[in-house]
């Protein structure tokens, strides 16, 4: 027992025993904060690993240094056996750093468990908090979808960039008719000159043309347009005489920083000289006022793009609606085009915006090879003519894009023209339109941030902030650019109802868009959502959707998501009054016009999911399924995230009508991780195929993680 107890009491008094505790107890309070400070930081799991590693490898050293060693007043020296060490100060230290750690660590804890029954956060290590495995909760109190960190579509406030700029429509004072076109030109070519100085924030042409002969003060319109200045112009004709006044206006003071007066003597050889010195001398001169002369380089000489009079006016006209994508007035644009080519077959600008309306057709309406092909051709034909101009390589960009889905191609045709035109919303906006393709979705948000501020009252990049947000299923946001778009003048029918299209497939809430249809609004047949049968189908009134449908003279509905015969909707229809036959019947005729379509274009991702649809209504699950496959094996569904998240979700609609519910649930479940789709699961689930589901517990399960009815955003 001697033994023993005199190894007990050398432990003592080398302090062996207070040097462990107070290892553990500084080894824990270590490990509790740095538990706080990782998960600011947001290191990896195996730094904290590492650190208790390090830990307990530390402990049997200390523990051997303890015994070897003595702290004293004279420093660090070798135990000899014959100092009191329990007793000295260096033992009642080492007591007093014990007992302080305890009471952080007691301290800690306290916080970390009481705290958050005062500030409603989750207990770190509560397996009821966020994150923890849990049974699904009954349906009738739903949790809310996960809550992911998404990027935000709030419009922002309206504050004033530094060297901003709106150019005002000029005013045409002239008598003679045909000066109208001179006016714009002059417009349209200083736009062009401004954006190509890398210091100035230029608003785009697209946010100006809603102001010509306004009656709205400079000062109201500086506010709409967050700018610093305002230029304002005016164009005398009288014979062969032109006079153009023009004068910059701060917008917060009113205060005139510069004015001039342009006098020129016009003659049928000059005239687009003319036009163009001026803008290039406008230009210059606000550079110098405004304290940014670096990139007005360019000559009057260089910006002429048509001598031809009446060739120029056609492409004004059809400039003049460059914000309607609709399939309608792609086609007067072509035309106007065209007839502008046949003025001037060297007319190098409108063979670029010809390739360009080409290429929206191809994108927006047919998916047809021969569109794609002579959008390349037209634009190759301007490149080849002018092979560094920045407005050529920024509509050769939109090709490779929408024609090929060549993001990074199109990515870097965009730095090409950014360099020659750098205040260009256009061009910013046209790189987010393709990082959102990519499902890049936080840089596509941030880029059309960038591009509305240079576009503040575009129609078009309104337009895609409201679709962004109904992407990501930001309702609220959806609803603050709604309103912004709403304030514009000459809305287009389609963006008066993309919000209550949201509301529709995100909520399942079907009011707006039947308000809509009440008022005589709603005749867009060719709508995935807000056409007429679709929205009466959905809301279960068939009568109404029968209506509709016997209404519709085209044979096949299509747009770049998805192409639908009439006889698949008669199809659908019957379907959801339950008439079996009839439904077969007219899935089956379905199948013989896709069939025909496919023939001739093998590659229509759009026609192989209809006749997947088609498929599932006649009960051929296995080739339903194989059609479903084929449709997003095709290149374009493989690259465009969006057009993808439309088939996948056409794909569960067929796929709800013969798989069984463990199956479909799981495919629902996956489908719904996409973080930008159009349907989300209150949409989704108005479709009548979804019925005979709901109440299976796997769907109870979906849609108290998923469903937002009720919630209104």
């Amino acid at each position: 027992m001697s033994a023993p107890q005199g190894l007990w009491s050398e432990l003592k008094r080398r302090n062996v025993f207070r040097v462990a505790a107070a290892y553990v107890v500084v080894g824990w309070l270590v490990l509790q904060v740095a538990e706080i400070l990782l998960s600011f930081t947001g290191a990896p799991d195996w730094v904290g690993k590492a650190l208790i590693a390090l830990l307990l490898l530390g402990f049997v050293p200390t523990l051997a240094l303890a015994w070897v060693f003595e702290v004293g007043p004279h420093g660090v020296r070798r135990d000899d056996g014959t100092s009191s060490r329990d007793a000295s100060p260096q033992a009642r230290r080492l007591d007093v750093i014990t007992l302080g750690a305890v009471v952080f660590v007691v301290i800690l804890l306290a916080w970390q468990h009481l705290g958050p029954a005062f500030t409603g956060a989750p207990v770190p290590g509560d397996r009821s908090s966020a994150g923890s495995v849990r049974a699904p909760e009954p349906v009738s109190a739903p949790e809310s979808p996960p809550q992911q960190p998404r990027p935000r579509l709030e419009p922002p406030p309206f504050e004033v960039l530094p060297g901003s700029i709106a150019v005002l429509p000029f005013t045409n004072r002239s008598a003679e008719p045909d000066t109208a076109y001179f006016v714009d030109g002059i417009h349209d070519d200083l736009l062009t000159q401004l954006a190509r100085n890398s210091q100035l924030k230029v608003i785009s042409r697209t946010s100006m043309m809603e102001y010509r002969d306004t009656t709205k003060n400079l000062r109201q319109i500086g506010e709409e347009l967050a700018v610093a200045a305002i230029l304002e112009g005016a164009v005398q004709r009288a014979g062969a005489r032109v006079r153009i006044n023009a004068q910059l206006i701060d917008t917060a003071s009113d205060a005139h920083l510069w004015a001039d007066t342009f006098d020129r003597e016009l003659t049928p050889e000059n005239i687009f000289d003319i036009q163009s010195e001026i803008a290039v001398a406008i230009a210059g001169a606000l550079g110098r006022t405004l304290g940014a002369n670096a990139g007005v380089l360019v000559t009057a000489e260089d910006a002429v793009p048509t001598r031809n009079a009446a060739a120029f006016d056609l492409y004004l006209r059809a400039r003049s609606s460059s914000d309607d994508w609709s399939e309608g007035r792609i086609r007067e644009r072509i035309a106007l085009y065209q007839q502008a080519l046949a003025e001037d077959p060297g007319f190098a600008l409108a063979m670029a915006e010809l390739g360009s309306e080409h290429t929206k057709l191809f994108w927006f309406v047919t998916r047809r090879d021969g569109d794609r092909e002579e959008g390349r051709r037209w634009i190759d034909r301007a490149l080849a003519l002018e092979p560094d101009n920045a407005r050529f390589r920024l509509l050769y960009a939109e090709y490779l894009y929408r024609a090929h889905l060549d993001f990074d191609g199109a990515l870097r045709e965009l730095e090409r023209a950014a360099l020659g035109l750098p205040g260009s919303a256009e061009t910013i906006a046209l790189r987010s339109f393709i990082l959102r393709r990519t499902g890049r979705s936080r840089e596509a948000v941030e880029s059309l941030q960038s591009a509305v501020l240079l576009g503040p009252r575009s129609h078009g990049i309104l337009i895609t902030m409201v679709e962004n947000a109904w992407l990501l299923g930001d309702l609220e946001s959806a609803r603050s650019w709604h309103e912004r778009l709403m304030a514009l003048p000459d809305i287009l029918e389609s963006s008066r109802l993309q919000y209550a299209g949201a509301r529709a497939l995100v909520l399942g809430d079907l009011a707006l868009l039947r308000a809509a249809l009440a008022d005589g609004a709603s005749d867009m047949e060719d709508s995935f959502v807000y056409g007429a049968f679709n929205v009466q189908f959905l809301a279960r009134d068939f009568a109404a959707a029968a209506a509709a449908l016997d209404a519709q003279s085209e044979a096949v509905i299509e747009d770049q998501f998805f192409l639908m015969p009439v006889s698949l909707r008669r199809a659908w229809l019957a379907f959801g009054q339950g008439d079996e036959a009839e439904a077969k019947q007219h899935a089956a005729i379905a199948v013989g016009v896709l069939d025909g379509i496919l023939a001739e274009h093998p590659e229509d991702y759009r026609a192989l999911m209809a006749r997947a649809q088609a498929l599932a209504i006649l009960g051929d699950g296995a080739a339903a399924r194989d059609s479903a496959a084929r449709s997003l094996a095709m290149q374009i569904p493989s690259r465009d995230m969006l057009i993808r998240a439309e088939l996948r979700a056409r794909e569960l609609i067929g796929l709800a009508v013969f798989s069984d519910t463990e199956a479909l649930a799981r495919a629902l479940a996956d489908y719904l991780q996409l973080e930008m789709k159009y349907w989300h699961f209150d949409g989704l689930m108005l479709h009548p195929a979804f019925d005979r589901h709901r109440e299976h517990p796997a769907m109870q399960a979906l849609a108290a993680r998923y469903s937002r009815r009720g919630s209104g955003s």
